[in-house]
C-alpha cells in the first residue's frame, strides 16, 4: 500500500467532515434565526434578509468544500483499496 495515498486519504476525509461540519452549523443557525424571525412579529424580514442570504451563502460554500473533498477522498480510495463515501456517510 502507498502510505502517501493513504495520508492524502485521510486529509481529504477530514476536510470532507469538517465541511460537512461547517454546513450543519450554519444551516442549524439558520434554522434558530429563521425561527427568531417567525416568533417575534416585531422583526421583519428586511431586516433579517442580509444575514440570511449570507448564511445561505456560506452553507453553499461549505456544501461545495465537502462535495469537492468526497470526489478528493473517492479517487484516492479507488488508488490505496478503501471504502467509497457519499454524502450520507455525514448525515446526523
Amino acid at each position: 500500500m502507498k502510505y502517501e495515498l493513504l495520508g492524502e486519504y485521510h486529509a481529504f476525509m477530514k476536510q470532507a467532515k469538517n465541511a460537512a461540519e461547517k454546513r450543519f452549523a450554519v444551516l442549524h443557525n439558520l434554522a434558530e434565526q429563521i425561527r427568531s424571525l417567525a416568533d417575534d412579529p416585531a422583526k421583519t424580514i428586511d431586516t433579517e434578509i442580509e444575514a440570511i442570504e449570507r448564511a445561505i451563502a456560506e452553507a453553499k460554500a461549505a456544501e461545495f468544500e465537502m462535495t469537492a473533498a468526497i470526489g478528493c477522498v473517492n479517487e484516492t480510495a479507488r488508488l490505496c483499496g478503501k471504502e467509497e463515501i457519499t454524502t450520507n456517510c455525514f448525515k446526523r
